[in-house]
């Protein structure tokens, strides 16, 4: 390892000690005490979380643009044994979570085929859309077409015309579909 990368260790170690030390003095000072039971006002809460907040924020931005490299080719193993099981808990758990960067690729590409295949689904979901808005305006146009046949040859046919069908209509009783049926069936032509 170059000196270069250990200085960038350094700097990013004493950073996230920072970070980590400011982290334990907000929950001092937020915790309530026997001296003051009283809890911190919320406008200062706020402040404090929001120094939070921001130092994690360039801490993360540094480590994920500056950094990324470097920690992607570097597998960190603390140099001393954890003291406590909390502390060797924590320190097991932060180990075996890491994947190993040939599976952070293949995992990457799985979500990169993931998204292309999303992207795909709603270009047949707009497709889809879009045939069925035409079929709904040609079956539209269609009817009215069919409509205005109907109407002409009822308007040529001769006989009554369609306002004494309409008044003939209105005094005839309906008809059961049985009555129908017995009709249609007997053979006889109209």
């Amino acid at each position: 390892m170059s000196d270069a990368h250990i200085v960038e260790l350094e700097t990013l170690r004493r950073q996230l000690q920072q970070l980590h030390e400011l982290f334990a003095v907000v929950i001092d000072e937020t915790r309530p005490t026997p001296d003051n039971p009283h809890v911190m006002p919320w406008p200062e809460l706020l402040s404090k979380f929001n120094v939070l907040a921001g130092k994690y924020a360039i801490l993360s931005h540094t480590v994920g643009q500056k950094h990324a490299r470097l920690l992607k080719e570097l597998s960190v193993v603390p140099q001393t044994r954890p003291g406590d099981i909390h502390e060797q808990n924590i320190m097991s758990v932060l180990l075996r979570t890491k994947l190993a960067p040939e599976i952070e690729k293949e995992e990457e590409e799985i979500w990169a085929q993931v998204q292309s295949s999303a992207q795909q689904g709603q270009i047949h979901e707009s497709l889809a859309a879009t045939a069925m808005s035409t079929f709904n305006a040609l079956r539209k146009r269609h009817a009215g077409r069919v409509q205005e046949l109907l109407q002409e040859a009822v308007d040529r046919a001769p006989g009554p015309s369609a306002a004494t069908l309409e008044s003939d209509s209105a005094d005839t009783k309906p008809v059961a579909l049985e009555e129908i049926l017995s009709f249609a069936s007997t053979g006889v032509s109209i």
